[in-house]
């Protein structure tokens, strides 16, 4: 039983979804029941299982897992041709996939019990049974098409039984003997693959001696219904040789009409002879409700839904600016008037709702992300002979699907890392005092409008002077620069960067973090790292929750609004141009009793030319010209950034640019504004960052 009522809802809707696939699958297979063998349509069916199996694994429903195991062997031995496919054993397999539906949806809300598993048990072991018993392989084509016993030892399983199949065809079988320069080996061979591929089937690629060393020589086994010499016109362009095998069509044609002939007509006696097997009776009654309550729609529906409610909230809006002046030239009385601003206000509240709840439907738990990832994790560590225990916090935190998908990448690379070159090995641990088996916690939770998601260890950790060294030897750091700790760390983000001398099979500390770093930013997130030698290291990802829609606060620079999420602000405040100190792109002010950097919005946009603190912003009290300074951060610093002018706060929706988002750092979409202006929505520690060195 699954016990998170999240989990189990995101389950019971991807298992329908493999289930829908399966039992259409089988309905279709039945059809075609005594026909010839699709087996692109088996290896489908069998997929779906498969899948099947690793879910119900990955939830622990261990009888269901298995059930489905035994479920995947029949369909490997029809797919290989150990069982025989009639409309009996169709009907079974048809049987078997509602028997698996009704078990699942039970097993996982906990309502399943022993009789059912049972059942279903017995149903696919008589399928086994009954078709074993009908199945008849002839094992005499292999050697009839003139195979060596040595090239017979070297084909597959599957692959005899294609030679099977296409024999009982009453296809032709070719020898084709080829040699090709190793130069060009892949592209002749691929080409050749696919020619061969139109007229017929290649069945395997048997290996030859080739007397020229730059040479690769091989014999390919072909079967198809085309003439001898069409063959030989088609494998001579590549300078193949082709040949029949086996015996003389007129001699097959002889036998099999001597087989005729001698033939007993077919009758009571003979039919009361053949096995008949029952079909077992339905497994129990299967309901025509499905397993969850979910719809599954594609994100760019929602995408489209938000972005006409959005432009309706706009609209409005306008309705509302319209209704003021209306009300202000009718002369109308007190109660028409409220009634009028009334109804305009709650039309303009419940567009925002719409669009609020439109974004909700885009939230996902982290759930199905980290139980995939501790599964992950265990798997590398035994492959590297480690130990390790990985603990899940936060899984019920929600982010945007999108977000969600995006950040599994990099927190595979990371977990990768932290396994392959942050544990030690078991000896290694216990002579540094620590258990023997390495710990892991992936933990995940918000702050504001961000997602935190933090992997740690409890391994040797990272080497802040070897890693300030390496980056001086790259160039990625000029040698007299000063820098934090944490700044320190972040080099390890810079591309190429290692500090290990040998690349394991799986990756070295360092190696295409850059990648993952990439990928965070484009997101509108900065990923931070901490690290103790000996102790371990602990990386965290700060996200969005969603990028489509956010508070934000809207700006003027250079004589352009721009968007900005307030999560991404620290604070708002003006400055009186006296109080700014320094020249030349290096201008600091005085907050929190230190001395922080200065820019301004236009410089970090391309925009507003040479850094010139312009005489602009808010008149103060006493005269004077104050700046609007809006205060962020960049890893461990922070910045102020001055803008023209300070707009509204504001929620949007956040439309995306497409591939042009990626190219550009620091921005992450637009929004449309009313009077139909439009905003780029910035991403501002995208855009520190990629100024960082200058500031």
């Amino acid at each position: 039983m699954i016990e998170d009522k999240a989990l189990l809802k995101e389950y019971l809707s991807e298992a329908e979804e493999f289930l829908d696939s399966l039992l259409s699958d089988l309905d279709l297979l039945a059809r075609r029941a005594g026909a010839k063998l699709d087996i692109n349509l088996v290896n489908r069916i069998f997929r779906a299982v498969h899948s099947l199996k690793g879910l119900s694994g990955m939830m622990r429903l261990d009888e269901v897992q298995t059930l489905t195991h035994e479920f995947e062997d029949i369909l490997d031995d029809l797919r290989m041709g150990q069982l025989a496919l009639d409309r009996q054993s169709a009907a079974s397999l048809q049987e078997a996939g509602a028997g698996l539906a009704s078990l699942l949806a039970a097993a996982a809300k906990g309502s399943a019990v022993e009789e059912d598993y049972e059942k279903l048990r017995e149903l696919i072991s008589s399928i086994a049974r009954g078709a074993q018993a009908r199945a008849r392989r002839d094992k005499t084509a292999v050697e009839e098409i003139g195979l060596s016993e040595r090239e017979r030892e070297l084909l597959t399983e599957y692959e005899q039984q294609r030679i099977i199949e296409n024999y009982n065809a009453k296809r032709s079988f070719y020898s084709i003997s080829v040699q090709l320069e190793v130069a060009r080996l892949d592209r002749e061979y691929r080409a050749m693959a696919a020619r061969l591929g139109e007229k017929g089937e290649l069945i395997t690629t048997l290996p030859e001696k080739s007397a020229d060393p730059t040479n690769v020589a091989f014999k390919l086994l072909f079967a198809t219904d085309i003439r001898e010499a069409q063959v030989r016109q088609l494998v001579e362009s590549f300078g193949g040789r082709a040949s029949r095998m086996g015996r003389s069509g007129w001699r097959r044609a002889g036998e099999a009409l001597s087989v005729v002939v001698r033939r007993p007509r077919r009758g009571k006696e003979s039919e009361s002879k053949s096995p008949a097997a029952k079909l077992p009776l339905a497994f129990g009654q299967e309901s025509l409700q499905p397993l969850s309550p979910s719809v599954r729609i594609e994100l760019a529906q929602i995408d489209d839904l938000s972005g006409l409610a959005h432009e309706l909230a706009i609209e409005a809006q306008k309705l509302a600016s319209m209704a003021d002046r209306f009300l202000k030239a009718a002369g109308l009385g007190p109660k028409e008037r409220h009634d009028l601003k009334f109804s305009a206000r709650r039309m303009e509240r419940e567009f925002v709702e719409l669009e609020e709840r439109l974004v909700e439907l885009r939230m996902v738990s982290l759930a199905q992300t980290f139980t995939r990832a501790a599964r992950v994790a265990g798997r590398l560590a035994r492959e590297l002979g480690k130990s390790v225990s990985v603990e899940l916090v936060g899984r019920e935190t929600q982010i945007d699907k999108m977000i969600a998908d995006r950040i599994a990448d990099p927190l595979y690379h990371i977990l990768r890392n932290a396994i392959d070159h942050g544990l030690e090995f078991p000896d290694e641990r216990r002579l540094a005092g620590k258990s023997a088996r390495g710990r892991i916690k992936i933990e995940a939770g918000l702050e504001g409008t961000r997602a935190i998601i933090a992997i740690s260890d409890d391994g040797r950790g990272i080497d802040a002077a070897a890693v300030r060294n390496r980056a001086v030897e790259i160039g990625a750091f000029p040698e007299d620069e000063e820098l934090s700790d944490e700044e320190t760390l972040s080099l390890i983000f810079s591309p190429g960067f290692s500090t290990v001398d040998e690349v394991s099979a799986l990756s070295g500390r360092g190696v295409g973090l850059d990648a993952v770093e990439r990928t965070i930013h484009e997101l509108g997130g900065e990923i931070r790292v901490f690290s103790e030698a000996g102790k371990g290291t602990r990386f965290q990802l700060v996200v969005p929750t969603t990028l489509v829609m956010i508070s934000a606060f809207i700006v003027e620079a250079s004589h352009w609004r721009y968007a900005i999420n307030v999560g991404q602000i620290i604070e708002l405040l003006y400055v009186n141009p006296a109080d700014v100190s320094g020249r030349d792109g290096k201008r600091t002010i005085r907050w929190r009793d230190s001395n922080i950097r200065l820019v301004e919005l236009g410089y970090l946009l391309g925009t507003g030319g040479a850094r010139v603190l312009h005489s602009h912003g808010s008149n103060g009290s006493n005269g004077s010209w104050r700046v609007p300074v809006l205060i962020a951060r960049i890893g461990e610093r922070q910045v102020a950034v001055a803008v023209d002018e300070f707009r509204e706060q504001r929620e949007i929706i956040v439309k995306s640019l497409g591939p042009l988002s990626r190219r550009i750092k620091g921005v992450t979409g637009a929004v449309d504004l009313e009077g139909g202006d439009v905003a780029l929505v910035l991403d501002l520690p995208g855009l520190l960052t990629r100024r960082s060195m200058g500031i």
